[in-house]
Parts: C-alpha cells; sequence; structure tokens
C-alpha cells in the first residue's frame, strides 16, 4: 500500500472472489489463447495473446494465476507494430528476460515478429523494445527460440495465410538472443491437413530436443500438436537430421468437451521433479477462434525417451498442483509449519533450546531431528524457497541465526549478525532475495535480507513494536504488520518506487486492541490481518486495493494467546487456542459469515495451521510437551523430542 487513504471503521463481508489455489486446480487459468508459462524464484508466470499489448500474470501457486491482476509489461507506440500482438514467448537468457511476439499495423499480411528485453532479472520487467527478428520480408508470426548443441537457433511460422499451400516452419540460428544470421532453413512437418503449421516450441528429452508444433486452422475443432525431434550432436538446419513423429501428440478429446487443443508451452514444476504443457482450448466444435482459454496439465514420458502428453482434460476435472507449488499456504510469508514438496515441515526450539525438525514423508511414517548445534531462544520461523527448506532463529546473545537445507548438501548455518530481541519472521520477495524481521533491542523493526549471490545486508525499518511481527510479500511490495507498544496495528511497507527507496510506516488504527501478535495473508487485490483482542475475540482488518480503504470486523470466539491464519483457496481459516484449552476453528467462506467449531484436544502453546491439498493440519504443543497435529477433531502425536514451553 503506497499511502492510506481513509480508515474505515465498519462490519462487511468479503468480496465473492474466483477460486484460487487449495488441494487442486481447474482449468482454465486465464481467458485468453498463445500461452507462455514459467516458474522462477518462487513465482508463476504467464503472458497471452492480448491483441494491443504485453501483459503477464504472476502468482506464487499455479491456480493462483486465475485471479491475479494483469501487469502490462509493454505497449508499443509506434502505429506499424502495435496492433494484433499475438502470441507472446518468455525466455531467459544471460540473466535478462526476453519476450518474443507478433505484430502488425492492423493488416494481417503485414504481421512480423518482434522482441523486446528487460532492463535486469524479472520477469515483470521493466521491458523496452528491443528489436525486430527473423525478417525476411514477408509475413511471419509465432516465433521461439530453441537451444539445441549449446547454440540458440530461433524457429517460426511463414510465409503467411491466403497463399498457395500450407503454412512453413522455418529455422535460423541466432547470434543474440534478439537477432538471427546466416540463412533459413524451410523444415517440413506433417499435420493431418493441408492448412497451417505454427507457433512451434522446443522440448528438452534425454539425448534429444523435441519440435512440438500446432496444426490445422486455429479456428477449427481439429486443431492440434505435432512432433519432430533431433538427436544431439546433429545439426538442426539439415532438415533431413530431424524425425518426423506419426500422428498428433494432442488433440481434441470430444468425451471431455475440449476441441482445438495447441499454441502450447511447456514448463517444469517448482521443484523440477515433473514436467507440465500449457496451451489454449475450446469447448465448442464449432468454427470459432472464440471462446479459446489457457488451459495446464502434467505430462509423462514414454518408455523410449518421447513425451507423452496424455488427452487434454475436461474443464470440470481437477488437477492436482505441480509438485512444489504451495498451494496457497502461508502465501507467502514465513511460519514454523509448511510444505515442501509432498512433505509437511515443522520447526521449534525442543526444551535443551536446539533447533528441532518433525517432517513426514509422503509414506506417512513421521521423522525428527536436530539440525545444527547453536543453541536458539524463543520460536523459530522459516519458509520453503524451491527444493530448499530455511529456518531462522535468535540466539540467546540476541543474534539471527540461518539454517538451511538442500537435497544432496544436507543442513548448513551461517550467522547473519546481531541485533534481534524477538522472534524472527520473513518472506521470499520476487526477486529471489530471502527477508527476515525481527523486534530489535530499542523496540524498532530490525531488517535482514539476502541477496541470491548469498550476500546478506541489513537496515532498521524504525517504528516502536512489541511482540513478533508478520511479514509477506504483496506482488513486488514488502509488508510488516507488528503490534505497536500502545496496542496498535503498524503497518510498515516498501516497494521499489518508494521515495528515496526507504521503507515507510502508517496506522491501521485498532489502538488498544491489538492484544496479540498479528497473523495474515495476502489474497488477490486484498491484504489481511487478524489478531486477539483483549475480550479474546479475533479482529479482522483488511485491505482492499480497488477501493484503497481498510475495513474491521469481529469474527468473534475466546481466545487466548496468538491466533494463526492461512487461506485455503478462497476460504479464510483461523485457528487459535480457546480459554479451554481446545483447539478452535473460525472460518469463512466468500459471501458466507464466520462459522466456528471447538476441535477439542489439549494445547498449550499456540498453534501453526498449514494448507495440504483438500486438507488442513495444525500442529501445536500437547500436555506432555510433545508435538501433535489436528486433522478436524483426529489428534495425532508425532514421535520425536519435546517442544520448550
Amino acid at each position: 500500500m503506497k499511502r492510506l487513504l481513509a480508515l474505515v471503521m465498519c462490519l462487511v463481508l468479503l468480496p465473492v472472489s474466483p477460486a484460487q489455489a487449495g488441494s487442486t486446480i481447474r482449468n482454465p487459468l486465464n481467458g485468453s489463447a498463445d500461452p507462455t508459462l514459467t516458474y522462477f524464484n518462487g513465482n508463476y508466470y504467464l503472458a497471452t495473446t492480448l491483441g494491443n499489448r504485453i501483459g503477464m500474470w504472476r502468482s506464487p501457486t499455479l491456480a493462483g494465476l486465475a485471479t491475479a491482476p494483469e501487469t502490462t509489461v509493454f505497449r508499443d507506440a509506434d502505429v506499424s507494430r502495435n496492433k494484433q500482438v499475438w502470441a507472446p514467448g518468455l525466455y531467459r537468457f544471460d540473466g535478462r528476460w526476453y519476450i518474443y511476439y507478433t505484430a502488425s499495423d492492423g493488416v494481417d499480411a503485414n504481421h512480423r515478429m518482434y522482441v523486446i528485453e528487460s532492463a535486469g532479472d524479472d520477469p515483470m520487467g521493466p521491458y523496452h523494445f528491443k528489436a525486430r527478428i527473423a525478417d525476411h520480408g514477408e509475413y511471419a508470426i509465432d516465433g521461439e527460440p530453441f537451444v539445441h548443441n549449446g547454440r540458440r537457433y530461433f524457429t517460426w511460422s511463414g510465409p503467411g495465410r491466403g497463399r498457395s499451400g500450407p503454412a512453413q516452419i522455418y529455422l535460423q540460428a541466432m547470434d543474440t538472443p534478439w537477432s538471427t544470421t546466416g540463412a533459413r532453413v524451410a523444415l517440413p512437418a506433417s499435420g493431418g491437413c493441408d492448412e497451417v503449421r505454427e507457433g512451434a516450441v522446443s522440448l528438452r528429452g534425454a539425448g534429444r530436443t523435441f519440435l512440438v508444433y500446432s496444426t490445422c486452422d486455429t479456428s477449427k475443432p481439429d486443431y492440434q500438436l505435432w512432433m519432430k525431434s533431433i538427436t544431439d550432436g546433429q545439426d538442426p538446419l539439415v532438415p533431413d537430421n530431424w524425425i518426423q513423429h506419426a500422428g498428433p501428440v494432442f488433440w481434441r478429446n470430444d468425451a471431455a468437451g475440449v476441441f482445438g487443443p495447441g499454441h502450447n508451452g511447456f514448463f517444469k514444476s517448482p521443484d523440477g521433479t515433473e514436467d507440465w504443457i500449457v496451451y489454449h482450448g475450446k469447448t465448442t466444435s464449432e468454427y470459432t477462434s472464440a471462446g479459446r482459454t489457457t488451459r495446464a496439465q502434467k505430462f509423462t514420458w514414454n518408455a523410449d525417451g518421447t513425451p507423452n502428453f496424455g488427452r487434454p482434460l475436461a474443464l470440470a476435472d481437477t488437477v492436482v498442483p505441480p509438485s512444489g507449488d504451495p498451494w496457497a499456504s502461508q502465501d507467502p510469508g514465513a511460519a514454523r509449519g509448511y510444505v515442501v514438496g509432498e512433505e509437511k515441515q515443522y520447526f521449534d526450539r525442543t526444551p535443551e533450546d536446539a533447533l528441532g525438525h518433525w517432517w513426514q514423508q509422503p509414506n506417512g511414517t513421521l521423522r525428527h531431528d536436530t539440525w545444527g548445534g547453536s543453541l536458539i531462544a524463543g520460536r523459530p520461523s522459516g519458509f520453503r524457497h524451491g527444493t530448499e527448506q530455511h529456518a531462522f532463529a535468535r540466539t540467546p546473545d540476541g543474534r539471527l541465526r540461518h539454517l538451511w537445507w538442500t537435497p544432496g548438501v544436507g543442513v548448513r548455518s551461517e550467522d547473519w549478525g546481531t541485533g534481534l530481541a524477538g522472534d524472527p519472521t520473513g518472506m521470499v520477495s520476487v526477486n529471489g532475495q530471502k527477508h527476515v524481521f525481527g523486534r530489535a533491542p530499542n523496540g524498532t523493526l530490525a531488517h535482514w535480507w539476502q541477496e541470491p549471490d548469498g550476500t546478506v545486508r541489513r537496515d532498521n525499518w524504525g517504528g516502536s513494536l512489541v511482540g513478533t511481527p508478520t511479514a509477506y510479500a504483496f506482488g513486488d511490495e514488502q509488508h510488516v504488520f507488528a503490534r505497536g507498544t500502545d496496542n496498535s496495528l503498524r503497518h510498515y511497507y516498501w516497494y521499489p518506487k518508494i521515495p528515496d527507496n526507504l521503507p515507510a510506516v502508517d496506522d491501521w488504527g485498532a489502538v488498544g486492541t491489538v492484544h496479540s501478535d498479528p497473523t495474515g495473508f495476502a489474497f488477490g487485490r486484498q491484504q489481511h490481518v487478524f489478531y486477539r483482542t483483549a475480550n479474546g475475540t479475533v479482529e479482522h482488518r483488511f485491505f482492499d486495493h480497488s477501493e484503497w480503504k481498510v475495513y474491521t470486523e469481529n469474527w468473534g470466539g475466546n481466545l487466548v494467546g496468538t491466533p494463526f491464519a492461512f487461506r485455503h483457496g478462497p476460504t479464510q481459516h483461523v485457528y487459535g487456542r480457546g480459554v479451554d484449552g481446545a483447539l478452535w476453528h473460525l472460518w469463512r467462506q466468500p459471501g458466507t459469515s464466520v462459522q466456528a467449531q471447538n476441535l477439542g484436544g489439549t494445547l498449550t502453546g499456540d498453534p501453526v495451521g498449514i494448507a495440504f491439498r483438500g486438507e488442513q493440519h495444525v500442529f501445536s504443543r500437547s500436555a506432555d510437551g510433545s508435538l501433535q497435529t489436528h486433522l478436524g477433531t483426529t489428534v495425532t502425536p508425532w514421535p520425536g523430542g519435546q517442544i520448550a514451553p
């Protein structure tokens, strides 16, 4: 939030929001066609055909793309190339991002291919126009680069519709990410029809490169994908080196109500273990290009090393999120519990003042170990970043300790320096920086961050706070909420273009009413914060960016300690310890009133919750000091060390 225009104290129902990430995904992800999608530094990035601009959608979860706001990253003022803007392709070369696209002056026959370049290593830009690429004086569309034998090549479709014969796939070597060199080569390509060959994109397999392309008229229900491949070591500019695979590899599925699937892209799951295809399809067999929407699904590999894309899924089918997708649990702030791949993770301080780690393997086995030999104080916090697990803790002498686990490497530890008097919290920002916040000895907000190259920096955001703050990213912004010394709700924030690059703080009110540490999350265009009041009820404040207002409401309850809030899909959840020692659950779905349930059990500490597929798991300390999880009213003790009170 750049500035606070109004503080509105009223009881309201939250605006109804479309479903976002939860236990499963339902297509479509976007209402347009010709998608390109990638995962980078904790976020998915999607671009589609918009006609007069290049727009981008960003989300830490795949399903969240469906309701993420569009950011226009490029709009051209040149009238010779700012109309009929089609088919963006997003690629990263040498630490910069490039978007390849097709545009014209409004006359289809004048379509040519262009490329824009990012100013830095952020897929959201800013971008500037770089060049017209592979211009041979005739109609050209759907340009995409690919790498084979360590060298870049460019592929596109031409010479154009309305001429004799089908559109042709061409290849040419690239000398820079924005230019081609040498002669172009026509690549014969089968397609089951005498029409287009377009939208060719590459896919790396074991020892070879696949070129997957769309055939037939995009308005027909038989628009589909075909494939060629070339083995490593062979020259792609020699057409005979390519193998033509027989028949379509992805085509209409009448039984599922999917027609015209094509113009695809490929992306990896966040943990790098799965391959996914993104494409557009429509729900009608009529001849029309209207109604095409972006969909995504996982694919596998055959024993012979060729991809198996399966059949296009119906829009009613549910899709398990990609491996490593956070499923909107703690999105995207830090907590003592989080999900990494198929495993539930939890960190806490043991009675010996060590960092205890509990996790559940995919087969249900519960495990426990201790990270590092350093002593810690208070409660740790952490987050996942790709396939890595990160934990942060305060040492007894007030230093910030960073411990992290990497597959194949194990646990490592480093000291981020002195100046921490409270428990840490943090986030991963969109540029890959790891941020940690905590109360300094003088009551101000201390801030550490680590650059992607490992360099640790720090500053101080000022203010006067007590307890432990909560922090999360909101797009490219950083937001921290804390309890002031007057029991008010304090809001610290930073964004890339803030004046003088200095963080700011404003007051969300609630003077005298905040009697626990805050907890919260970002959701669509809203920021949400919850806390316990003096009489034990849960108060909820949220900022709506569409209306530029802060709203407040009371969810009721009778709690002690600090509650924990997260969302699971579009539903907001708060778990807390009741005055009776039981676990209480308050939640609200869009358009409904708040509901509450006593889940029983005995808690001797504040709970922490996570979303895991269709389930919500809550961690807490039991009466005997051991770790327990709650799944509804079922309480399961976890083996291993005790938790410090």
